[in-house]
């Protein structure tokens, strides 16, 4: 399993337009081989986790290790996935809406309404 563990100041973030944020963490100097195992990490997806403190415990550690995520196989939410699966559709057929936004809310309440229906 490839990992990058080494400390690291945080130098600046940026929000980006889907409301997700952009990090850039500054590490001390690198090996050539280290340098090419964080090359082969490019595009992938895993957890970041960043302590402003000193070095990691052990335990921390073997907590991340364990970390169970399907982020390798599925790196998106599953909210993520229906609004891209939704806006597909919208995309690929005359739905009567115009406007993406105003047929994502349409379909979510109807989502929404067929299963509040199931519970009352």
């Amino acid at each position: 399993m490839l990992k990058i563990m080494t400390s690291a100041q945080l130098d600046s973030y940026r929000r980006l337009k889907d409301k997700s944020v952009s990090l850039r963490f500054i590490t001390g100097e690198k090996s050539s081989s280290e340098i090419m195992e964080i090359d082969t990490m490019i595009d992938n997806f895993g957890y970041l986790y960043f302590k402003p403190e000193s070095q990691l415990t052990k335990d921390e550690e073997k907590e991340l290790d364990e970390l169970d995520t399907d982020l390798f196989d599925n790196p998106k939410t599953q909210s993520q996935r229906i609004r891209n699966v939704l806006f597909k559709f919208w995309e690929s057929r005359d739905t009567g809406f115009k406007d993406f936004k105003d047929f994502y809310k349409h379909e979510t309440e109807r989502i929404i309404s067929h299963y509040k229906s199931k519970i009352i």
